[in-house]
């Protein structure tokens, strides 16, 4: 059966106790935002996987954050509260936007998002589940306001929550959809350092006249600055504007690229300098 634990996973980073304070209820209102816990079933099956997914829902014009915020801002931090069996997944992230905000450009999610994670049930469990998280965000519009909650999922669920889960299922299956694929193997990507700049070539094999690249790591470039892409026969040339304050150059940039009419990949390109190997 379930056992109750004092374990709790943290994800990212700590949130303030006062949020143990607050009502524990699956959804929370706050300014500008609501969020809630949803499920992809109404029962945890012994030894299955089920997924959790922390919906954000944000008044027209507002916006949170990506796992690389950008310009500026943070991701949302989450604090699972779970029976000492039953383990969370990593969030899976869906592919963000380029979200200009005054001089200041920010990767994330306008008008909400889900983000699904998984729970793995092991075999054998029995009883209800009682899935609890701490979560603290940031949402931006000309002005950020931060938040946070204590949210609370039983499962099996109610009456009223099961005439929800299709739906519920039906967004986080939308939401793992977005999640960016390792780029297909027939493609390349390399990228050369320059003075201010990273050149950045990807081989798709066929014409890009356009695209975006979302860094994974923060502080490799500058995130507001226009990125100036070049089409090429057999895939696109981005001019990444370095970071102030990178001081040595990595030995590759991670990241989403995102192409029209395409799924979103994460490419990993190795930085060399004109003329070396």
């Amino acid at each position: 059966m379930f056992r109750a634990s004092a374990v709790v996973l943290c994800l990212f980073w700590a949130l303030g106790e006062s949020a143990g304070a607050q009502a524990v209820s699956r959804q929370a209102s706050a300014p500008y935002t609501r969020v809630d816990l949803i499920a992809s079933d109404a029962v945890a099956t012994p030894g299955s996987t089920l997924w959790i997914g922390l919906r954000f829902q944000l008044d027209p014009g507002w916006h949170v954050y990506w796992r690389n915020p950008g310009d500026s801002g943070n991701a949302p931090a989450l604090r699972w509260q779970l029976p000492e069996d039953v383990r969370a997944g990593e969030i899976v992230w869906p592919a963000p936007e380029r979200i200009p905000t005054g001089t200041l450009v920010n990767y994330g999610y306008d008008g909400g998002v889900v983000l699904p994670v998984p729970l793995t049930i092991p075999k054998g469990a029995a009883g209800p589940l009682v899935v609890g998280l701490q979560v603290k965000w940031l949402v931006c519009r000309d002005l950020c306001v931060s938040g946070q909650a204590r949210l609370e999922l039983t499962l099996p669920l109610g009456a009223a929550e099961k005439a929800e889960v299709a739906g519920w299922k039906r967004a986080i299956d939308q939401a793992r959809a977005r999640e960016p694929k390792s780029a297909p193997a027939a493609w390349t990507a390399r990228a050369v350092s320059q003075k201010d700049d990273f050149v950045l070539t990807i081989d798709t094999g066929a014409r890009a006249a356009q695209g975006v690249f979302f860094p994974l790591e923060v502080s490799q470039i500058n995130d507001s600055a226009p990125q100036r892409v070049r089409a090429l026969d057999r895939g696109l040339e981005l001019t990444l504007r370095k970071s102030d304050q990178l001081r040595t150059d990595p030995a590759e940039l991670k990241g989403v690229l995102a192409l029209p009419g395409r799924p979103a990949c994460v490419i990993t390109a190795r930085v060399s300098r004109p003329g070396a190997d």
